[in-house]
């Protein structure tokens, strides 16, 4: 079947034009001539019609081929030009040649212009096939740039459409996104080439349109996850679109699924007012576009669960963060009740302590004073009648003397220390040596370093600690030898007591007793800290560490 051929013939020789027409025929073309010999006879047939080779003579009365050739380079077009000439020089053909001429042939010498046709008809098919394949390059890397410096695939969809439509030179592109919520695709971008408006109208009339998997074009590529070519949109079972199709005089489509592992996130169309059939290489070209919008659109979319995933789990840590607080809350004020709850365990025992003592003072010694002075009574009446009975009396008198004496220690054991005139250094002093007097034992105490003012408060529970801790090794311990030392470091102040009684129980221990639960209670609410330990076998070290900088006076 012969190869049509549309030859724009610039020659003012009817023959001469048959001829040419004759040669190209017999070369196994069906040339469609048209001929032309003047200027503006040229600009005409360049302006409307589509030619796929100029042939010209290159003399002409009123015109000549050098002219013809520049007037074809003006329009841009990328076609053969071959000239033909009767009287032609080497130095006129190399001119010719050199002005963009693709070549020559003598007039006596025809036959070899059937070749030089197919030959340059080759070397065009070939520029052309290499422009559209770097034209197609440059639209990858250009949307491989837009999709690099885009954060969403809306963001980036409508260049992208305009680099295919200039590209591929269609008329209309769209960009369909499967929907994260259901199981539709939704448009995403639609654009058209120059100035159409029934284009634009296609354009504006799918925006709110979907298709669910196998409805419509793209539905179909959905589906079935493959290229689908239309050559004719007439016969395309499409119910939302194919009025809309006819009114925008849209004859051919094509559509492209955007997989990403194995998964199918988008559809790419492509439209032409023309015919067109299946172009391999178009799909080439959209499978390497597709393949970077399909990882777009899925790191888009891991992205945006991750961002659902931070959001949710922002407000479950505001959620727990306000529980926490208001737990902590509840926490601070079950620490404020319970420091409360333990000073007025404190104050009652001092209280209790007090009432003891002077209970001790005023109503038992009272009693022992009368005692004491009934009982001298009778021994000197005894002892006037001469009775045998008078040295009992006198031991019991002693007796009673002794109680009342130990009554009295006790009471100002008891009794609270006024600290106003009294440093902890002199109390605890005074406590060694009251307890040395009481219990008959050895007790001392040591320190060696000056301390800094402390808070009345801190005196008084630091003291009431060390008194609690010789009680316990004397009564409960049945120490002999008791050390009080006081000892100032740089951020703290260090009480020790220690014996070589009985080891006193841990503070951990659910058999500890009330004396020593007070003296923990009391390092609490000073802030100090308070250990015990045994001392191998035999002895006790009762350490209690009260912090500097809280308890210094301001």
């Amino acid at each position: 079947m012969s190869q049509s051929l549309k030859v724009l013939i610039v020659e003012d020789s009817e023959n001469d034009a048959l001829l040419l027409q004759l040669e190209l025929e017999r070369a196994g073309y069906n040339p469609l001539c048209h001929r032309v010999e003047t200027h503006r006879q040229l600009e005409s047939a360049l302006s409307e019609g589509d030619w796929d080779i100029v042939i010209a003579d290159y003399v002409m009365p009123r015109f000549n081929g050098l002219e013809a050739l520049a007037m074809v380079k003006e329009h841009q077009l990328d076609v053969p030009f071959i000239v033909v000439s009767g009287h032609i020089t080497d130095d006129t053909a190399v001119a010719a040649m050199k002005a963009g001429a693709h070549d020559y042939v003598m007039k006596d010498n025809l036959a070899r212009l059937g070749s030089a046709v197919e030959r340059e008809l080759r070397e065009t098919e070939l520029r052309h096939e290499r422009k559209r394949a770097e034209k197609r390059l440059a639209a990858e890397h250009a949307i491989t740039r837009l999709l690099a410096g885009a954060e969403s695939i809306e963001q980036a969809a409508a260049a992208i459409l305009e680099v295919l439509l200039e590209s591929l030179g269609m008329d209309v592109a769209t960009l369909w996104v499967r929907d994260s919520d259901h199981p539709v695709l939704q448009l995403s971008a639609a654009r058209y080439q120059g100035r159409s408006e029934a284009w634009q109208r296609f354009c504006e009339r799918q925006q709110g349109l979907s298709f669910a998997s196998g409805a419509g074009l793209p539905g179909r590529a959905w589906q079935e996850r493959r290229n689908i070519w239309v050559s004719d949109l007439a016969g395309l079972e499409d119910a939302q679109r194919s009025e809309l199709l006819a009114q925008a005089g849209l004859l051919s489509g094509a559509s492209f699924p955007i997989q990403s592992g194995g998964a199918v996130l988008g559809v790419l169309e492509l439209f032409a007012a023309r015919q067109m059939n299946h172009d391999p290489v178009v799909d080439n070209m959209i499978l390497a576009i597709g393949s970077e919008l399909g990882q777009f659109i899925q790191r888009q979319k891991v992205e945006e669960a991750l961002r659902r995933a931070h959001d949710e789990l922002e407000m479950r840590v505001q959620q727990r963060t306000a529980e926490l607080k208001a737990a902590n809350a509840k926490l601070q004020n079950s620490i404020a009740e319970r420091k409360r709850l333990e000073t007025e365990l404190l104050e009652i025992t001092e209280k209790e302590r007090r009432r003891i003592g002077l209970d001790l003072h005023d109503d038992l010694g009272q009693k022992l004073s009368g005692v004491a002075l009934m009982t001298k009574g009778l021994e000197l009446k005894l002892t006037k009648q001469k009775a045998p009975e008078a040295q009992d009396v006198a031991k019991i008198h002693t007796l009673i003397h002794q109680a009342m004496n130990h009554a009295s220690d006790l009471a100002h054991d008891l009794a609270t220390l006024e600290f106003a005139q009294r440093d902890l250094p002199s109390a605890l002093d005074d406590l060694a040596g009251r307890a040395r007097e009481l219990f008959s034992i050895t007790c001392r105490f040591k320190s060696e370093d000056p301390l800094p003012p402390l808070e009345p408060a801190v005196v008084s529970q630091v003291y009431k600690i060390a008194q609690e801790a010789v009680t316990n090794a004397i009564k409960h311990g049945k120490a002999k030898r008791v050390s009080i030392g006081l000892a100032n470091g740089d951020d703290k102040l260090t009480l020790t007591v220690q014996n070589d009684g009985l080891p006193f129980p841990d503070l951990r221990s659910h058999s500890t007793g009330m004396g020593l639960r007070i003296m923990n209670y009391r390092a609490s609410l000073i802030g100090a800290s308070l250990d015990i330990r045994a001392k191998g076998h035999n002895g006790t070290l009762v350490t209690c560490s009260i912090p500097l900088e809280t308890n210094k006076r301001e």
